[in-house]
């Protein structure tokens, strides 16, 4: 349920929360704007050099698949490993909560599960990964 519910005889509140795709597909957009700058400018550099003119967006559509998979590759296994990113309310007050699952640069984040604290109740509470599912901890 992406509702919160609390049960009194524990004190435990728990919600699902939902994986953000859109913030997911963005943690692409660095890299692919830079291979995407790299490929057009050295490409019409490359041919300009063997004095064949080509328009930029014909460039672009010889590149658009190498650029795709380049920006794949280096993203999901240099970049940002083993990323998921969560979105859902608080399990306590309702408030909007974000969680990143993964590595980012080789800097160590949540694996299986992460306790993040909700910036409007001050409230800690764990994420499971692989199910989404947030509760807080005991009183």
């Amino acid at each position: 349920s992406t509702e919160p519910k609390c049960y009194i005889d524990t004190g435990i509140c728990t919600v699902t929360l939902q994986e953000d795709k859109f913030r997911s597909n963005l943690l692409y957009l660095p890299i692919g704007v830079i291979f995407t700058l790299l490929w057009t400018i050295l490409s019409f550099e490359l041919f300009a050099a063997v004095h064949v003119y080509l328009n930029p967006l014909v460039i672009l559509l010889l590149g658009g698949y190498p650029i795709y998979k380049g920006t794949e590759v280096v993203t999901n296994d240099y970049v940002f490993t083993d990323a998921k990113v969560a979105y859902g309310p608080c399990p306590s007050c309702n408030a909007e909560n974000r969680v990143y699952f993964g590595n980012i640069l080789g800097v160590e984040g949540f694996k299986d599960q992460a306790e993040v604290k909700c910036d409007n109740c001050k409230t800690k509470f764990n994420v499971q990964r692989q199910s989404l599912r947030a509760s807080t901890l005991p009183k």
